[in-house]
């Protein structure tokens, strides 16, 4: 029987995460990856299998973005890259949609053949870095415990030296609040125009973000209001987009349908394989985890069965039966719901211990935060603001 409430015939799927290898080169403090000392490679075949079985069970839309992503993907080379997304395009079989690759990366191996091969297959590009060096270094060290933001800048450098388009990830962490005009400015001097700004999340081995502080209580979420009020006033007179801000803006301006709002909370829009073929849905960071109550959140194998068919049978429905319930208690308890679409099951889980919960630090810091900085800010300017 299929899981409660599920209707499977609208079911289209958004995004691909492919996650070629667990392995990264650094040892991040902040890390969720409980696997990143794991070598393994996704076989090509696999790649293929996953993309033949969206197409196959009717999963594509218009478009699809395939995201390389997990542990670092530049370890492993650009050759097999080429082997990679050729399989994928193989699995797909020509299907008319409009198909991106993306590859989010540390920066610290990217050379000039991984700028050839960039350019030649149009790779959205995202580089990991946290602002100026002392940040950066504080967090983002190789597992000699080196600082790795030099190589990064080197990098950034090569990319925009080629004209190859990339956007910025920064972790924030309470360390970041100190001083956001110093951060600001790191971005807008290295003429780096689109940024987004994560938490450190409370996930998988990092059992606690720093903007929660020592001890129960708001922590640094203040100090995070005011820095994320700080970089609203400097990016509307600076180059530098803020993806958190701009997204909020467009919110206000235009809230797309409910039912679109949050593609982690609707089966399948999201789906996360990993370097064996297993595979998971919602949040991707969940795919993997050390959660044995759920089977390390894995429902199936590419190379044992289907996306739809793993929807029919635990432990999807006992998942979903929760996520939809922490959906709709957020619709009945949070007034930024219709902003929001239910929160981050991956974030619920680790933070509150039950997908069926409702508002976690991630809510407030990545949506509820930023929303409410562009709403004042709006105020100010039609003069409404007391």
């Amino acid at each position: 029987m299929p899981a409660p409430g599920l209707t499977t015939r609208a079911l289209q799927t958004e995004m691909l995460v492919l996650q070629p290898t667990p392995f990264c080169n650094l040892d991040c403090s902040y890390c969720y990856l409980p696997q990143r000392h794991l070598r393994a490679r996704m076989a090509p075949a696999t790649a293929r299998l996953a993309a033949r079985r969206l197409r196959d069970e009717g999963l594509l839309g218009d478009e699809l973005t395939v995201v390389w992503h997990a542990g670092e993907p530049l370890v492993l080379p650009p050759a097999y890259y080429e082997a990679a997304f050729a399989a994928v395009a193989d699995g797909l079989g020509g299907a008319a949609i409009r198909l991106t690759h993306a590859i989010q990366t540390n920066a610290t191996l990217l050379d000039e053949a991984w700028c050839d091969f960039l350019q030649r297959h149009r790779v959205a590009v995202g580089i990991s870095v946290d602002g100026p060096a002392a940040l950066h270094d504080r967090h983002r060290r190789t597992r000699r415990g080196a600082g790795t933001h030099a190589a990064v800048e080197r990098a950034i450098a090569r990319l925009q030296a080629r004209g190859l388009p990339f956007h910025a990830i920064a972790v924030v962490t309470a360390d970041t609040l100190a001083d956001p005009d110093a951060f600001y400015d790191w971005f807008e001097r290295r003429g780096i125009t689109e940024l987004g700004c994560n938490i450190d999340e409370a996930e998988g081995p990092h059992p606690a973000s720093s903007l929660a502080g020592a001890a129960p209580g708001p922590g640094h979420e203040a100090a995070h209001a005011a820095f994320l009020a700080r970089l609203l006033e400097r990016s509307r007179q600076g180059r530098v987009v803020v993806r958190e801000l701009a997204a909020a803006w467009r919110l206000l301006r235009q809230p797309p349908p409910a039912g679109a709002l949050n593609p982690q909370t609707r089966p399948l829009a999201i789906v996360s394989v990993a370097h064996d073929g297993g595979f998971s849905t919602f949040s991707p960071e969940l795919l993997g985890q050390a959660a044995p109550a759920w089977g390390g959140f894995v429902l199936g194998n590419v190379h044992q069965g289907g996306f739809r068919a793993a929807l029919q049978r635990e432990p999807f429905a006992g998942l979903w039966r929760d996520i939809a319930a922490g959906v709709a208690a957020c619709e009945q308890a949070c007034p930024w719901f219709a902003l929001c679409g239910g929160g981050a099951p991956v974030n619920k889980w680790y933070e509150r211990g039950s997908f069926a919960a409702t508002e976690t630090l991630y809510c407030r810091s990545m949506v509820q935060r930023p929303l409410a900085a562009v709403l004042r800010r709006a105020e100010i300017d039609l003069g409404l603001a007391a």
